[in-house]
């Protein structure tokens, strides 16, 4: 994809230039074949003038029509928690890496240079809400990666979704699957939920586990489908523990059944995880421990305090022993990433966001793109070349037409470091019918 136009058109001007200098040569040669004439000096002397003129004039403004950044832009939108309690900066530093590699590398999109227009939000959903219709006011803008988490993702996934706009969310509830335009290569909360207890019976046998949930109004409702989604994998909960966010959470943690084959931590954040870890070392229980992917920062997996831990994450840019394909996206993320840039935590969601999203400008038409043309795009997405994803593509299983990704991957942290011995989780959203009956 270089720019190949540009250099012919250059090619061609160089070429003139020659075919003028050679005219010019031409005459010069002329000049002194006149000897006979004494007062032929002055003429003589015009045919280097107009050389020197025509060629100082062209070259200077040649250069200004061969950068790509002079070409028209492209642009992604982006909503961005990161203020307040709640905050992923590594979405923000994982997408405008890849922005940056693309447009140094790849040639933007057909020679277009990319733009990350970022829009800042909190934990309150009037600020996500506030993204959304900016985005959707944008006509500029016809692809939002939806950083927005749980209830956020879920108000401003749906006012993009009605405006048709494409969007590409963290799947948080049984809402972002089921509304149309909404598509999503996150299997978030339900999703994990079922890959979770498939990993643990097919990969650790267990049969009974207690289950902690962060008290928070947003996971809570959760609770029966968790409870629903274990039974129908061979997997009895006994127990909810409901943990707080204090620092200490030695007292709840002691009250679970340690006869229990797993423990399964449902938490918000790093810090909350931090605390349940070392409950569970003070504790001293040696069963089954599973987390969500909000306990796999960067920070908290090289503590080593999550050493023994099972969690999904929907990108296998973090591991250790993932090859080529992951050596060369921390490559990327080391040459054009800034301080925030990592990719535990959801950088790596992030990065095949960013992958997605110049995908479906390209099939949309580049530069010529619409918002109806990139959701046309998205609605019959398919792609193996996501880096650190399995294959993906829209839509997903009926009824779950927003499910476009059905294959986290399970890691296994070692040592300060996140191992992937067990590979991708199949995930096949129609085993969650059920949930909807009745």
């Amino acid at each position: 994809m270089s720019p190949k136009s540009s250099w012919r058109v250059l090619a061609a001007v160089l070429l003139a230039f020659a075919l003028i200098a050679a005219a010019c040569g031409d005459d010069d040669d002329d000049a002194p074949a006149s000897v006979e004439e004494p007062a032929a000096p002055a003429p003589a002397e015009e045919p280097p003038d107009e050389p020197m003129d025509e060629p100082a004039e062209e070259p200077m403004d040649e250069p200004a029509e061969e950068p790509m950044e002079e070409m028209e832009p492209v642009k992604i939108g982006l909503i961005a928690q990161v203020e307040e309690l709640m905050a992923f900066p590594e979405v923000t530093a994982a997408v405008q890496a890849y922005v940056d590699y693309f447009n140094t590398e790849l040639d933007g999109v057909n020679g277009h240079p990319i733009e990350l227009e970022v829009c800042g939000a909190g934990d309150a959903v009037e600020s996500h809400i506030a993204c959304a219709n900016e985005f959707v006011n944008a006509d500029d803008v016809h692809v939002v990666i939806n950083g927005g988490f749980l209830s956020n993702s879920i108000a401003s996934g749906t006012i993009l979704a009605e405006a048709g706009k494409a969007n590409l969310g963290l799947g948080n509830d049984f809402i972002d699957y089921l509304t149309p335009n909404l598509y999503n290569f996150d299997p978030g909360l339900p999703g994990l939920a079922q890959v979770f207890f498939v990993f643990a019976k097919n990969q650790r046998d267990v049969s009974t586990m207690s289950l902690f949930l962060a008290d928070d109004p947003a996971i809570a409702p959760f609770e029966p489908a968790l409870y629903a989604i274990g039974e129908s994998n061979g997997i009895t909960i006994t127990e909810t523990i409901y943990l707080g966010f204090e620092p200490d959470l030695t007292g709840p943690v002691s009250a679970a059944d340690t006869g229990n084959d797993g423990w399964l931590f449902v938490l918000a954040d790093g810090a909350q995880c931090t605390a349940a870890a070392n409950g569970v070392e003070t504790v001293g229980y040696e069963g089954h421990l599973f987390g969500n992917d909000l306990c796999l920062s960067l920070d908290l997996v090289e503590s080593g305090e999550l050493d023994g831990w099972a969690g999904p994450i929907v990108s296998s840019a973090p591991t250790v022993d993932g090859g080529a394909e992951i050596d060369e996206i921390n490559r990327v993320l080391d040459t054009y990433g800034g301080a925030d840039v990592q990719t535990a935590g959801l950088g790596g969601w992030a990065v095949g966001q960013a992958v997605i999203a110049r995908d479906l400008l390209i099939a949309g038409g580049g530069a010529d793109a619409t918002t109806e043309s990139v959701l046309a795009a998205l609605s019959t997405y398919s792609s193996s070349d996501v880096p650190g994803f399995p294959d993906v593509s829209c839509p997903g299983p009926d009824p779950w037409a927003g499910a476009c990704n059905t294959s986290p991957l399970m890691v296994t942290i070692a040592d300060g470091q996140m191992t992937a011995p067990d590979g991708f989780t199949f995930l096949d959203f129609s085993q969650l019918n059920f949930l909807l009956e009745g």
